[in-house]
Order: structure tokens, then sequence, then C-alpha cells
């Protein structure tokens, strides 16, 4: 699931309000936004993706 904007703009509220749809996108994460830390399985879900695996190695 891909929500309609990048999680990063999202605010307390709305992620309380989403938090089932949120769990969906971080679940398996992938990426992290270089900006506000937060990780989710597909890049377009943050707003500056890096790749995980990318940072670890």
């Amino acid at each position: 699931m891909t929500p309609e904007k990048a999680i990063c703009k999202y605010d307390r509220k709305q992620i309380r309000e989403n938090l089932r749809e949120f769990a969906l996108i971080v679940a398996e994460p992938e990426f992290i936004c270089r900006k506000c830390g937060r990780a989710a399985s597909e890049k377009e879900s943050l707003c500056r993706p890096v790749k995980l695996k990318k940072l670890l190695e």
C-alpha cells in the first residue's frame, strides 16, 4: 500500500487515525527517510528515501 502522500508528511493525529495502514507500510522496511528517519517498505512512501541495505554495507 502506498499512501497518497509521503508518510513523512503525516502528523501524529493522522498516523494514529490510520495506524493499521501505517503498520502495513512499515512492516518490512527496506527504505529509511534521510529527513525524519521513518522507515517503509516502498520508497514512494517516503519523501527522501535511501535503501537500508546500502547504508548497512
